[in-house]
């Protein structure tokens, strides 16, 4: 009866396809310091890849880091000079209130703004959530 069980779940196993692994990882941010400049060389990828609008991202880091900056392509400068550990962290909270699905954990979301609200709506799950503004 063991082997027997055994064997079947075995070939269950073969049939059934692989777990689904997140569609995108969240890719890293790179910072680089100059003279009263911070520079983030892959700020457009980035929003790219999280499915985010560049100008809201830019935002984001402009009001948590109370620092004015410019877009220019993907090259987002900071006009203030910030450790990495500190843009990391924004980064970090950038991802958990406005990419990551409370409910699912996963990143293949997308951010829209319904009047005043801005909805994250969940493409694995479906679950649609309201974030706070900006």
């Amino acid at each position: 009866m063991d082997s027997e069980y055994a064997a079947l779940l075995e070939r269950a196993y073969k049939l059934v396809a692989p777990k689904a692994q997140r569609r995108a990882e969240i890719p890293k941010i790179e910072v680089e310091n100059m003279p009263r400049k911070t520079i983030i060389p892959n700020f457009g990828q980035i929003a790219k890849r999280l499915n985010r609008d560049v100008y809201f991202m830019a935002k984001f880091f402009q009001k948590e880091l109370a620092v004015p900056g410019t877009l220019e392509g993907d090259v987002f400068t900071l006009h203030g000079e910030k450790s990495p550990k500190v843009v990391e962290a924004v980064y970090d909270r950038f991802i958990r209130y406005y990419v990551v699905c409370p409910v699912c954990n996963s990143i293949d979301t997308e951010l829209r703004k319904e009047g005043r609200i801005f909805i994250m709506r969940c493409l694995a799950c479906g679950a649609s959530t309201p974030v706070r503004p900006l």
